[in-house]
């Protein structure tokens, strides 16, 4: 085959690969731009300021299941383009009389304002704003998904980073606050939903084929119970887990800690996670077909993979040589940052990998079974951060909390798979086989860290970077 017509396979539609790649291509630019701001960013924002905003937007996070009651996830499953579109007009109300309610109670309490005093404080009123923005936002790519206008999403996607850059650029050279990074968020979503509402309204008069029917909306309610019974809380004590520490930490250790561990978790997380998200997106899509044709332990297996092998060189090169990379690119105040990741990279890496994956659920409609795991999750989590808490010491706490967070997040991918079809032994395959092509590069980038040269760490941690991801993918014959 030529390499003109290697190039033509990659981008055919009919390949999961394809969608994935457009996705990514999106993810990539809004990756590189927000990236590079941070260079910026944390040197002119201090890490109490992030600590506030991190604050703010993890209870976006937390409360984004109970906004739409997950109606959303409904989307994917009619084979009727009617039904899925009075899924998503559903998912969208609810989110709007929700952060309505929300921002009344906000306003009028003084008891609920009062329990964010020292912490959120006057800027958790902007939050029902930046619910508003996510969900809309959110919500309407799972649609664009549906109908495969990938293009679209991507384009959103750098849209949404350019814009949350932007705003946050401008406040923090002109009067740095908290302010400045909330609304960034509020704007960058904002500006991606209005980026892709003229296709998302296009498509939806395309599926409805006429007016929408408030009769038709409550069958799809009902039909589809099952989210907001099951999905919905699994959904929010997700979130929840992974962002108790941003809720817990600051009762103990102050905001200005917050910053800083916020700042490391959010440096690794978030890149993963953007690039998770494109590949879960598609993974409904796609699982669905699969588990219709009997090929879903094939077809998960290899998508399995192919998350670990993107999640485990950052990860692994941070725990190694955190400090120096941080130092090289935030300046000095962020070592600190870098020194708490190590603690929990290995459970955000399992985060990542197991996030595309517990679409499974809804694609096996096992939502029962996976808001018990998720319960059981909280209980782990919530009992290491508290045994770690006794000792007074963040980075005690922190190691509770990653080796619980890891063994409850390996606990669920295992179980994901299994449902899927696959067997114990091609689950654990990825991670040997990446342990033992990485060990010796990420030996090498330890030795060059003993140096005292940050600079150079930095450059040898990425060039590795480099090498690992080629020869990784041609052993793995990706290409």
């Amino acid at each position: 085959m030529s390499i003109r017509k290697r190039i033509e396979a990659l981008f055919d539609d009919s390949a999961f690969r394809a969608p994935v790649l457009k996705l990514l291509s999106g993810n990539g630019v809004a990756f590189v731009i927000a990236y590079l701001a941070q260079i910026v960013l944390l040197r002119l924002y201090p890490d109490e300021f992030w600590g506030i905003a991190d604050y703010v937007t993890a209870w976006v996070s937390i409360l984004a299941p109970v906004a739409s009651l997950r109606y959303e996830d409904a989307l994917m499953l009619p084979e009727d383009g009617r039904k899925s579109a009075h899924a998503y007009l559903l998912a969208v109300s609810s989110v709007m009389v929700f952060c309505t309610a929300l921002l009344l109670v906000l306003s009028l309490s003084d008891t609920v304002m009062g329990f964010f005093a020292n912490k959120g404080g006057q800027w958790m009123l902007i939050l029902p704003m930046a619910l508003l923005a996510n969900r809309l936002a959110k919500i309407t790519e799972l649609w664009l998904s549906r109908q495969e206008a990938f293009g679209r999403i991507s384009a959103a996607q750098v849209i949404q980073s350019g814009s949350m850059v932007g705003v946050r650029l401008i406040s923090g050279l002109a009067n740095p606050g908290p302010g400045g990074l909330i609304w960034g968020f509020v704007a960058g979503f904002g500006l991606s939903f209005l980026s892709m509402s003229r296709k998302a309204v296009s498509t939806l008069r395309s599926s409805l084929a006429g007016r929408p029917s408030w009769t038709e909306i409550k069958d799809v309610a009902s039909r589809y119970r099952r989210f907001p019974f099951f999905t919905m809380p699994a959904a929010m004590i997700s979130g929840l887990i992974t962002r108790l520490p941003i809720l817990f930490i600051p009762e103990i250790f102050g905001m200005a800690v917050l910053g800083q561990y916020s700042r490391g978790f959010s440096i690794l997380f978030v890149p993963l996670s953007l690039v998770a998200a494109s590949i879960a997106q598609v993974f409904f899509v796609r699982a669905v077909e699969a588990n219709r044709d009997g090929g879903l332990a094939t077809f998960a297996g290899n998508v399995h993979a192919r998350l670990v092998l993107m999640a485990f060189w950052p990860t692994a090169v941070l725990m190694v040589a955190g400090g120096d990379i941080f130092a090289t690119l935030f300046g000095d105040d962020w070592r600190e940052g870098a020194s708490y990741v190590a603690y929990v990279a290995p459970w955000i890496l399992l985060t990542v990998v197991a996030s595309p994956l517990t679409r499974l659920f809804d694609v096996l409609e096992r939502q029962r079974l996976e808001l018990l795991i998720t319960l059981i999750s909280l209980v782990v989590i919530v009992s290491a951060m508290w045994l770690g808490s006794l000792s007074g010491d963040m980075l005690v706490l922190l190691l509770y909390l990653g080796v619980g967070g890891s063994l409850v997040r390996l606990g669920q991918i295992i179980w994901l798979l299994s449902l899927a079809g696959c067997s114990f032994g091609s689950m654990l395959k990825p991670y040997a086989r990446y342990l033992v092509t990485g060990a010796p590069l990420l030996a090498l980038v330890w030795a060059v860290s003993s140096l005292g040269m940050p600079w150079l760490t930095t450059i040898v941690g990425a060039i590795f970077g480099a090498v690992f991801l080629v020869v990784s993918v041609i052993r793995e014959k990706l290409i």
